[in-house]
């Protein structure tokens, strides 16, 4: 069992990002190749006597510079952000949603489900047509969390609401009966958001 998970805790899910936020950083990390590859033919020796005759000393450290250019780029935005993607995990859990970061995937945000009050999914127009979106945590205290480019957002966001349910429930089951207060173990989902909103 990994260290991270705590007693009794089980995973539900295990995802990363969707991959479409990697769209842009691969298309400049392309047009980056494309143009130092460009750069580099009209740097060879017979391309570049062509037009900068005269200048054969410049060669070498231009064909340098350009090589070092290009490769300072594609690490500085494609390659950083190709990796922040590969380390990136969206783990949902029996007891809290956890998010992950970097490669050695440290937990760096925690999610206790019984402390959130609202689970909202929600979807810009670019992402409907990918099916992805982003996931708001209302929480009882603190400000809002926002899950950013959730894979298959609706399916994630029932088995989070489904989970959450859970864990309501069971807390509610644990409180002492008091009049007014719903304690039944059939509870609907609907009347537990209510409660939650009304909190």
């Amino acid at each position: 069992m990994p260290r991270w998970l705590l007693a009794d805790e089980q995973v539900e899910i295990r995802c990363r990002p969707h991959p479409r936020i990697l769209l842009w950083p691969i298309t400049v990390g392309l047009a980056l190749i494309f143009a130092g590859s460009a750069g580099v033919a009209a740097l060879q020796p017979g391309p570049f006597a062509k037009w900068a005759s005269g200048a054969e000393t410049l060669r070498e450290p231009a064909l340098f510079l350009v090589i070092a250019v290009v490769l300072f780029l594609l690490v500085i935005y494609p390659l950083r952000r190709v990796l922040r993607w590969a380390g990136t995990r969206y783990i949902l859990t029996n007891q809290r949603l956890l998010v992950r970061r970097g490669l050695l995937a440290r937990v760096k945000e925690t999610h206790v489900l019984e402390q959130i009050q609202e689970v909202r999914p929600v979807q810009k127009w670019r992402q409907r047509m990918a099916a992805s979106g982003d996931l708001q945590l209302h929480m009882f205290r603190g400000p809002m969390r926002t899950i950013a480019e959730v894979p298959a957002l609706y399916r994630f966001n029932n088995e989070v609401q489904q989970a959450w349910t859970k864990v309501i429930r069971a807390s509610i089951q644990q409180t002492p009966y008091q009049e007014g207060y719903s304690g039944d173990v059939d509870t609907t989902e609907k009347e537990l958001r209510k409660l939650g909103r009304d909190s």
